[in-house]
């Protein structure tokens, strides 16, 4: 496989050796591995961080192997921006995994041949490995362009990512344009987002994300571009615990993968427009759903701490 991967492990082995094996099928020319340092104060996380760095001496197949260890921990945020900038320091395009997200051979083929169709295409930002809505299909297509295409497992071009906007959205800018009214074609959704945003912004009105993958998606979005999404779930998210996370969202969580090592493309959309039909149906069966998720495990909190706290007024 000709395409250069970046591997970004971090203190969670269980997780890091399934993606690690995932890649080793796949067997990358140029493998890049970045590594941050545990916290002093977090014993586990030393000790899991220690077996993930093993997996370095785990590469048995001919490559070009680079490794990025730090010396000192500087958190996730500027983790992995610091990886990924790395990777497109060095190359031209790139496929990235973080160490829940577990790809399936046919994952590398798909990226293979897109990122050489698309790599002149500015319309094109990211070639997603994650499908959430397997089965809808009405055009066809062996893939769908979209604005919300998840990066769990994911690739692109380095000219792309140093579009990436860094220093924060205009909030009211984007309301004004209903830029979300655009790329959903329906105003609940829109309203939705933009309630979101409203409480995202600072004192200037600015939305400034700390998360990488928060500024990349915003800056694909406001220069009008899309995403690459596979007619199948390609890459799984494995991971249950960690920084975002604590419990599986079966909408988006271990999902099952193909067992092919090739992804056949016989039907490409016509145009690198936005799929409509499936962007539509991406919100109402995840992003609604999702948002539902997440409230009703903010519900089950407030419950027990009222349940804790009248129990512990009537001792």
């Amino acid at each position: 496989m000709n395409i250069p991967v970046l591997f970004i492990p971090f203190a969670r082995p269980v997780y890091a050796r399934q993606t690690f094996e995932a890649i080793k099928k796949a067997k990358p020319v140029k493998l890049y591995i970045y590594i941050d340092k545990a916290r002093k104060d977090h014993p586990d996380e030393i000790i899991g961080n220690n077996e993930v760095a093993g997996l370095i001496n785990d590469v048995d197949w001919e490559c070009d192997l680079k490794t990025f260890v730090r010396e000192e921990n500087v958190g996730v945020y500027k983790s992995i921006l610091t990886a990924i900038d790395w990777v497109f320091e060095n190359e031209e395009q790139a496929i990235v995994f973080e160490e829940d997200c577990k790809p399936s051979v046919a994952f590398f083929d798909f990226c293979e041949q897109l990122l050489n169709l698309y790599k002149d295409n500015q319309q094109v930002w990211v070639i997603s490995g994650n499908n959430f809505i397997e089965g809808f299909n009405p055009n066809n297509y062996d893939y769908f362009f979209s604005p919300f295409a998840y990066q769990w497992g994911w690739a692109t071009w380095r000219d792309r990512w140093l579009r990436v906007k860094r220093d924060g959205f205009n909030v009211n800018k984007i309301i004004e344009y209903d830029l979300y009214r655009q790329l959903y074609g329906m105003r609940s959704a829109a309203a939705q987002a933009y309630k979101w945003l409203g409480k995202q912004q600072d004192k200037d009105g600015y939305y400034r994300p700390v998360s990488w993958d928060f500024m990349f998606q915003m800056s694909m979005r406001i220069n009008g571009g899309f995403g690459i999404v596979p007619k199948m779930n390609l890459v799984a998210n494995i991971g249950v615990v960690g920084t975002h996370s604590s419990k599986t969202n079966k909408i988006t969580h271990n999902r099952p993968l193909p067992d092919l090592d090739k992804y056949l493309i016989i039907k490409h959309p016509p145009f690198v427009v936005s799929d409509f039909k499936f962007t539509r149906k991406f919100y109402l069966e995840v992003e609604r759903e999702k948002d539902t998720f997440y409230i009703k495990k903010i519900y089950r909190f407030l419950k027990r701490r009222m349940t804790s706290l009248f129990k512990k007024n009537h001792d």
